[in-house]
């Protein structure tokens, strides 16, 4: 009988040391699964303001790969928009009675879609220009 009892305390042990091991293993592996992704969707762009091209200001700016880049600019300047469109940023904004409003490049190419519609790749180079439309 009391080799049945040691031989059950033994066995119960053993069950509740690989329990408490398992469950280690998974908050571990569950950190390091977070710290990565986290590490990957971070992506840069550098961001110009020019008003009639003359460059207003410069900053290189960090997003999360998949934002906007309504979404990144307005993470990293002020901006009001009406309908989708910008209709200022940090201060500067369009002027209907002259023609003059934001438009956007990136690396040289003007935009095809709004802002709102635009991903960037990582290390991409955008203009925001307030000039005149033709």
């Amino acid at each position: 009988m009391k080799k049945l009892a040691t031989l059950l305390t033994v066995f119960i042990g053993l069950f509740i040391m690989t329990g408490c091991q398992s469950n280690q293993n998974d908050q571990a592996s569950s950190k390091a699964s977070t710290q990565a992704t986290s590490e990957v969707a971070k992506s840069s762009a550098l961001i110009k303001l020019t008003d009639s091209d003359k460059e207003i200001t410069s900053k290189t700016v960090t997003y999360k790969s998949g934002d906007s880049l309504l979404v990144i600019l307005k993470a990293n300047f002020e901006v009001k928009e009406r309908d989708g469109f910008i209709t200022s940023i940090d201060g500067h904004a369009q002027d209907e009675s002259q023609n003059k409003y934001w438009t956007f490049t990136i690396n040289g190419k003007m935009g095809e879609k709004g802002a709102g519609e635009t991903t960037l790749d990582n290390d991409d180079q955008v203009v925001f220009n307030l000039g005149v439309f033709k």
